[in-house]
């Protein structure tokens, strides 16, 4: 007569846990720098549409006030320092108003920086007069052209601005995504 269950143990051994483990170390090591790129380029859309929203936002406001609100780089003509969007820069206006942050913008986030190679990169900043048409800065003239994100991955968006003032985010490295413009034929300058 038998009693009870006869069979041993079952479970893992200390070998085939180690090649689990070596397995799992394998993928991880093939894993992560995919999921280092991935996360990369999520900044690099963050801060094109960080950048667009700005620019609506300036737009928006500039025709809701019926003045000039202007976006400029917080340190000089760097924009990968932060932008900040204000009112009272009108260059045209005969009646200098104080200036009004209306809103700032960060820095852009380790691993994206400003593709200066590509596009006039709004050097002076981009400002939009009463009606909503951008301006450039320095001169009464409408202003159109680009701003170009890079992330160290290699991939690019660029945010276009047509003479109008309506901007919008695109990938300068797909033929015909970003129209016929600056961006599009890959003149530098800035």
């Amino acid at each position: 007569m038998k009693r009870g269950n006869t069979t041993p143990f079952s479970g893992f051994t200390l070998i085939e846990l180690m090649a689990i483990v070596a397995i799992v170390a394998v993928l991880a090591a093939i894993g992560v720098p995919s999921f280092r790129d991935m996360l990369l380029n999520q900044r690099l859309a963050t801060a094109a549409q960080g950048f667009n929203a700005a620019l609506g936002f300036a737009r928006m406001e500039a025709i809701q006030r019926a003045q000039g609100v202007e976006v400029a780089a917080l340190a000089g003509g760097d924009w990968s320092e932060g932008w900040v969007v204000r009112t009272g820069s009108d260059a045209s206006s005969s009646t200098q108003s104080q200036t009004q942050t209306l809103r700032r913008f960060d820095r852009l986030p380790q691993g994206v920086s400003i593709d200066t190679t590509l596009g006039g990169g709004f050097a002076q900043g981009l400002r939009y007069d009463g009606n909503g048409f951008s301006r450039q800065t320095a001169r009464a003239g409408f202003s159109a052209g680009c701003l170009t994100f890079k992330a160290e991955t290699g991939r690019r968006a660029s945010v276009i601005v047509s003479a109008s003032g309506r901007a919008k985010v695109c990938n300068p490295d797909v033929s015909g995504d970003c129209g016929s413009g600056a961006c599009a034929r890959g003149e530098g300058g800035a």
